[in-house]
This record gives structure tokens, sequence and C-alpha cells, in this order.
């Protein structure tokens, strides 16, 4: 691609709207669980009467697409943050933002399922896997791979980083590249599997393998959209952005095609992993100013829920479902009472553990790497937007500018 002209933007500001896509996304997710969350046991995937809360609308079956909208988000927000900065920095705000609030929900989940009288040595290990974010589970928490899926796509960035900085030239540009070379592997990949899907080949099966997953061939062409939507922010886009942009769209619900089961399954998953992409293209574009102070702070709390809400409710939910459900009778009050506890749980953590476990982080990698390390190099003519860090703290998919 071509770059135009026109300089970029030089001030992003915060993106309100973003804040509400994410809290949406992992409330979708929730609501995904809990539809088939165990009444009578720790279960996931209950059928029959077995079910908690069969009362939820058939499209939280499609809850799922809110992972497949984080990893768009991801794409946008890390590439964003990518300009400008050093692997060095880079990494470490990646892990002090990650780790502190998966390494306390790891434990928790952990010391859930030993009270819960499960082998203690098995938990440990699913544990330790899950606070290293090991390419290899299993874990102890089922939204754990998401992370590692995440981690790999910070690893490929910190490599063009590496790679980027020694060689020169604009980085906007080299960036707009690894986005195509993600795209076109992934989306490779996704037609390929959907050929072999469609004409009932031995082999399609196993192609949902993990480890396809983890070299982003299933997922890639999300961080993609995202980088390339990033990518448009930042200068007039050419047509071959836009029909990069319409193509990545087109693999993503391939992808999206390829994970249902059903056709009626497809049209809602796509329905709405099309409206939170339209919600987030427009709040982009649009950014409406949001003047009311106390709504900015209502929209901001909601952000930053929305990755301990992510990260907390599957194991807690799913084995307290049941404990709960001695005393609450009621599915409707059982079920605001379990969001209940896991959304005060995730404020409390958010408010408490999460940063101060980020700041001792912080120390950590201060005290290990001198502080000029994550200072860039000049890597040639580049007038990009900063990376923005917000309470010291960098971007994440959870998070926006």
């Amino acid at each position: 691609m071509n770059a135009p002209s026109a300089a970029p933007s030089t001030a992003m500001g915060h993106v309100y709207g973003i804040d509400l896509l994410r809290f949406l996304a992992s409330i979708a997710v929730v609501l995904f669980h809990f539809k088939y969350f165990g009444l009578g046991a720790p279960e996931h995937r209950a059928t029959g009467p077995d079910v908690a809360f069969d009362f939820l609308p058939d499209w939280a079956s499609s809850g799922w697409i809110g992972v497949q909208i984080f990893f768009v988000l991801s794409g946008y927000v890390i590439a964003q943050s990518a300009i400008g900065a050093s692997w060095h920095g880079f990494f470490m705000k990646r892990a002090i933002r990650i780790l502190p609030a998966l390494w306390i929900y790891a434990t928790i989940a952990l010391l859930v399922r030993i009270a819960s009288g499960e082998s203690t040595w098995e938990r440990l290990l699913d544990w330790f896997r899950s606070m290293v974010l090991s390419p290899k589970g299993p874990y102890i928490d089922g939204v754990v791979w998401t992370l590692v899926i995440e981690a790999v796509f910070y690893a490929v960035i910190c490599v063009w980083m590496v790679v980027q900085q020694r060689r020169g030239g604009q980085q906007l540009v080299s960036l707009d590249r690894l986005a195509g070379l993600l795209g076109l592997a992934s989306g490779l990949f996704l037609v390929f599997a959907s050929v072999a899907a469609a004409m009932g080949l031995a082999f399609a099966t196993p192609l949902d393998w993990f480890g396809y997953k983890l070299l982003l061939l299933h997922h890639g062409v999300y961080f993609a959209l995202g980088m390339t939507l990033f990518s448009v922010t930042q200068r007039p886009p050419t047509v071959a952005t836009r029909a990069a942009i319409v193509l990545l769209i087109l693999l993503c619900l391939l992808e999206i095609r390829l994970k249902t089961n059903t056709g009626g399954d497809v049209v809602i998953a796509s329905a709405l992993w099309l409206f939170m992409l339209a919600w987030l293209i427009l709040s982009i574009a649009l950014r409406p100013p949001i003047t009311q102070a106390r709504l900015r702070g209502v929209f901001t709390i909601l952000g930053k829920l929305s990755y301990p809400i992510y990260l907390g409710h599957f194991v807690l939910g799913m084995y307290l479902v049941p404990h709960l459900a001695l005393v609450i009778e009621d599915r409707t009050l059982l079920f605001a009472a379990s969001m209940l506890f896991i959304t005060t749980l995730a404020l409390l953590i958010a408010h408490g553990p999460e940063p101060w476990g980020q700041q001792k982080l912080r120390s950590l990698f201060q005290r290990m790497v001198p502080a000029q390390a994550s200072t860039p190099r000049p890597t040639g003519p580049v007038s990009t937007t900063p990376p923005i860090e917000r309470n010291g703290q960098l971007i994440h998919p959870w998070e926006n500018t």
C-alpha cells in the first residue's frame, strides 16, 4: 500500500465507545458460558433439565463472538501502542497489564477447584501452565487459551519491532505489510479449511488443532483487521486499503462460519459480530464527545471491569451456581446473585490487588532493565501517534486510548 502524503493524526484521545464495546463483548462471553452451566454440579455444556439458566435468550449461544471482537480490538490497540515504542518497553507493559489479574484469578480458580475435591497435583500443573501462558494446556480456567493466543500475537509484534528498529524506515508502512502477511496466511488457511469441511475430507477436523491457533492461522484475520483499522486512522485510506478491510471482514465471517454448527447459529453469530464491529468503526471514526464527567466515568469503569469479569466468570460461575442453587430456588434470582458476585469480585480486584500487582511487577522490571532500554532508537521518518499511557498502564484490548 502506498502512503499518502497527508500527515497522520497526532492525538487520538480516549474513545469511550470502545470502553462500552469491551464491556459488551465480555458480557456476551459471560452469557454464552452461563447459558450452559449445570445446576446440580459444576458443568459446562449441560443439557436438558441440568441447565441452570435455560431462560437465557437463544442469541446467548453465540456470545462466544465476544472473543473474536477482542482479537480485533487487540489488533487495533496493539498496533497503536507499538508505533514509536521499543520492544523492551512494549514487552514490559504488556506483561504488566496482562499478568497480575491473570495470576490472581488463576490462583482463585486453583483454590476453588481443589476445594471441590479435584486432584491437587493435576490442578497445580494446570495452574502453572496458566501462570506462564504455556502454549500447551490444559489450563486452570477455560478462558486462558485466548490469552495464550494474545501472547503469541504480542510476540509477533515484538519480533517485528526488533526487525523494524534495525532496518529503519517508516513504521506504519512496515506495520501495514505485517498486517497483510498475517491476514494472507490466516485467510488462505481458512479458505483451505472451509473447502475441506465442505467436501467432508478426513483432515478437516484435525485442522481445528490448537497448534494452528497458536500459529494465528485461525484468528490472524481478526488481528490483521484491527491493525488495518488503526492504519486508516493515521492517513487517508487508499482503494487498496478499503478493499483489504472488506476482504478481511469476509474472512472473519468465514472463520465464524467454521466455528458454528448450524445455519441459525451462523446468522446470529455473524450479526452480533458485525454489530460490534460497526460500533467499533463508528467509535473510531466519529469519536462522539461525551461532555458529562459522570457518564465518562461510568464508561471508563465498565471498560476497566471487562478484563476481570472475563477472567473470573467461567470457573467461579460454574462452581458457584450449584452451591447457590441450594439456597436460591428461583432461577432468575440465582442468575442475578451469580452475576452480582462475579461483578463485585471483579470490581474489588480491579481497584485493589490488580493495580498493586502491576506496581510490584513494574518495579521488578525497572530493577532488571535499565530505563534507557525502553527508549526506542530512531527508525526513520515516522510521524504517528505515540503510545498513550493512562494511570501508568499502556492500553490493552480491554483498554483504549
